[in-house]
C-alpha cells in the first residue's frame, strides 16, 4: 500500500536510520556541547547569583556595623563633651570658691590690721590722757591743792579717758 503512494519502505527506512544517526551524532557533536555550554552558563549564573546574595548579606552586615560604629562615636562624642562641661562647670566653681575665700581672708586681714589700728590709737590715746593728767596733777601738787582735790582731778581725768569714743 505505501508503494503505491510512491513511498518505498527502504528509502523510509534509510530516512529513519539517517535520522537517528543525524540526531546521534548532532547529540554527540553539538548537542552535548551546546547543552554543556547551557548547563555551565547556568552553573555560572548560579554561582554569580549566590556571590551576589552573599555580598549583598555582607554589605547589609558591614552597613549594620557601620551604623553602630556611628552610633558609639556619636555617643562617646556625647560622653566627653558632658564630661568636659562638667569639668569645666568645677573648675569655674573651684576658681569662684577660690577667689571667695581669698577675698574673705583679705577681708579679715583688713579687720584685723583695723582692729589693731584702733586698739594702738587707744593706747596711744590712753597714755596720752594719763601723761596729761599726770601733769595736771603735778602743777595741782605744785599750787597747793588739798589732797582731796587732787584725789577727785585724777579720778576726773581718769573718767574722762574712760568715756572717749573708742
Amino acid at each position: 500500500m505505501l508503494e503505491a503512494l510512491g513511498i518505498k519502505l527502504g528509502s523510509i527506512l534509510a530516512m529513519v536510520i539517517s535520522f537517528l544517526l543525524l540526531v546521534g551524532l548532532l547529540h554527540k557533536f553539538a548537542f552535548g556541547p551546546l547543552i554543556k555550554a547551557i548547563d555551565d552558563r547556568r552553573a555560572k549564573i548560579q554561582s554569580d547569583f549566590d556571590k551576589a546574595e552573599r555580598e549583598l548579606v555582607e554589605a547589609s552586615k558591614l552597613r549594620e556595623d557601620y551604623v553602630k560604629e556611628q552610633t558609639r562615636v556619636r555617643k562617646e562624642a556625647h560622653d566627653i563633651m558632658t564630661n568636659a562641661t562638667k569639668v569645666a562647670e568645677e573648675k569655674a566653681q573651684e576658681i569662684v570658691a577660690a577667689a571667695r575665700q581669698e577675698a574673705d581672708n583679705l577681708r579679715d586681714r583688713a579687720r584685723a590690721e583695723i582692729e589693731r589700728e584702733k586698739q594702738k590709737a587707744l593706747d596711744e590715746l590712753r597714755t596720752y590722757t594719763v601723761n596729761i593728767s599726770i601733769l595736771a596733777a603735778q602743777k595741782a601738787i605744785q599750787q597747793n591743792i588739798d589732797p582731796a582735790t587732787q584725789k577727785k582731778l585724777v579720778d576726773d581725768a581718769i573718767k574722762e579717758v574712760g568715756r572717749l569714743p573708742c
